[in-house]
């Protein structure tokens, strides 16, 4: 997997940087991923102070997720917890388009 970092308006910090790389290994546990983009920024003027984006390459289309947080580790949980949705949001149509009506028969069945 690629890890594209960017940083705006604040210095990278260690941790910051652990705690990305690992919300990124549990998202590959579940789809492979190519290439991950993440940006922090942080905004000493705004009300929510960080800005955190995500743009997933995966198979099928792309996720793209953004969060905002009065914290890092809040706008982290934000940015974790939809792109999560949104994978699992997609594993559900998959399985309904993949899947037969009940009570029907494959047609190599018989």
């Amino acid at each position: 997997m690629i890890i594209q970092l960017d940083w705006f308006g604040c210095d990278p910090r260690t941790q910051w940087e652990s705690q990305i790389h690992q919300t990124l290994e549990q998202f590959a546990a579940l789809k492979p991923v190519s290439r991950a983009v993440v940006r922090v920024e942080h905004l000493a003027d705004s009300a929510p102070r960080y800005h955190l984006s995500m743009a997933l390459g995966i198979p099928g289309p792309d996720v793209l997720a953004r969060s905002t947080g009065h914290t890092f580790d809040e706008a982290l949980l934000k940015l974790s917890s939809s792109v999560r949705k949104t994978l699992a949001t997609r594993a559900l149509n998959a399985r309904r388009l993949n899947g037969a009506a009940r009570g029907v028969k494959a047609m190599h069945r018989g």
